[in-house]
């Protein structure tokens, strides 16, 4: 005999509704790898910063070419960090996961030294999007942020 039609709705969207342990534990994965790269940006390692990094990553920073792969991102992210008393908080406000994709996104407030030799903050926004990669650690494939005012120009001339 078949269900009827409302009950098997009822059924089906509840299966559907509910985090399975295996996605709940993803969405931990991914909000650790995270916070990881938020922690080796606030300690100015480039080096811990690019290995959450797919070897095939693209990084696109505002106002600036798309950056492509892990060796250049490294690089990139050297150079921002070289920045005159950069520093950078970030808030993470959701991640959601897809099997063995997933993204983040939030904002962020960056400091540091302008070209006239006055503090600049710069607030912004950031999607991140990850790939569970053969080891089962997620790394970031597609990497984009831009600000919210007009880029100021570094002290460093960047």
């Amino acid at each position: 005999m078949r269900a009827p039609l409302g009950m098997t709705l009822i059924v089906t969207l509840a299966a559907c509704g509910g985090k399975s342990p295996d996605l709940n534990t993803d969405i931990a994965q991914v909000r650790a790898a995270d916070a990881a790269v938020t922690r080796a940006i606030t300690a100015k390692d480039a080096d811990r910063i690019s290995e959450y990094y797919a070897n095939d990553a693209i990084l696109m920073p505002t106002a600036e070419p798309m950056i492509r792969g892990r060796a250049a991102i490294r690089d990139e992210w050297q150079h921002i960090l070289a920045i005159p008393d950069f520093t950078n908080q970030t808030t993470t406000q959701d991640a959601k996961v897809s099997g063995d994709l997933a993204y983040t996104y939030g904002v962020y407030r960056s400091r540091m030294m302008g070209e006239n030799g006055k503090p600049v903050e710069e607030p912004g926004k950031f999607v991140t999007v990850w790939r569970r990669e053969s080891d089962g650690k997620w790394r970031i494939v597609l990497d984009t942020y831009n600000t919210d005012i007009m880029p100021p120009v570094h002290a460093n001339g960047s």
